[in-house]
């Protein structure tokens, strides 16, 4: 497979398989045409934008924890539509622990928090970490549920769980900001949130509360000086 007909055959390719049910399809058409994780992580700097938004994509298929880091770099790219790519694949790559039966543990967990059943999600979430305790995704879910809960010490301590088993993970940074805002530790929210924008600057929400923290400061300083 020449680099010129193997970067215009993988855009051809996503549109090919572009419903989100044929996933799986499209893992095994990736294979067939041997497109690799190491390829693909070449092609997120080709000068075409498809090519480069279609290698975000794939790698969210089926590649491993060695694509981190490359898309992580990707969340820094002037290309809206690679940045987004790369989020998505990065999200997909982190709920894959390798393990078919805590990765089912981990949806059900997540499709609790998503109905609001956040003791149901605490449950399924412990199980998947009982039974892989270095899967870094099982401890940020658990952590949202015990936020929802209002439990933010066990949800810090989730999140910080998380951060050292991936420390790329800018979700659990902006969960210990959350957390840390709540129990009213403001420089702290702030630090945990410039390191979730550090890893990615595509968090306009993140950003914002950073900009509204710091009014706050300000003005409570303003305050005690007058």
């Amino acid at each position: 497979m020449s680099a010129s007909n193997g970067h215009s055959e993988l855009a051809k390719l996503l549109l090919r398989y572009s419903n989100q049910t044929q996933k799986e399809d499209l893992k095994f058409a990736l294979e067939d045409k041997n497109y690799t994780q190491e390829t693909l992580i070449d092609m997120l700097s080709h000068d075409v934008a498809p090519t480069r938004r279609a290698a975000a994509y794939s790698l969210g298929i089926f590649s491993g924890m060695g694509a981190v880091k490359p898309l992580i770099e990707s969340l820094q790219h002037e290309d809206f539509g690679l940045r987004s790519n790369a989020e998505r694949a990065l999200w997909a790559i982190w709920f894959r622990s390798g393990n078919e039966s805590v990765d089912a543990l981990l949806k059900e967990g997540a499709r609790c928090i998503k109905d609001k059943r956040y003791d149901d999600a605490i449950e399924k979430l412990t199980e998947a970490i009982q039974a892989a305790p270095n899967f870094a995704e099982g401890h940020n879910q658990r952590a949202i549920a015990y936020f929802m809960l209002e439990q933010w010490d066990k949800s810090i301590e989730d999140c910080e769980r998380a951060i050292s088993l991936n420390p790329y993970h800018f979700g659990a940074f902006a969960g210990l900001g959350h957390c840390y805002l709540r129990f009213g530790h403001l420089r702290q929210a702030i630090d945990a949130y410039q390191r979730a924008l550090q890893l990615n600057p595509n968090l306009y929400a993140i950003a914002d509360t950073i900009l509204q923290i710091q009014a706050a400061l300000r003005e409570h300083i303003g305050g005690e000086q007058n």
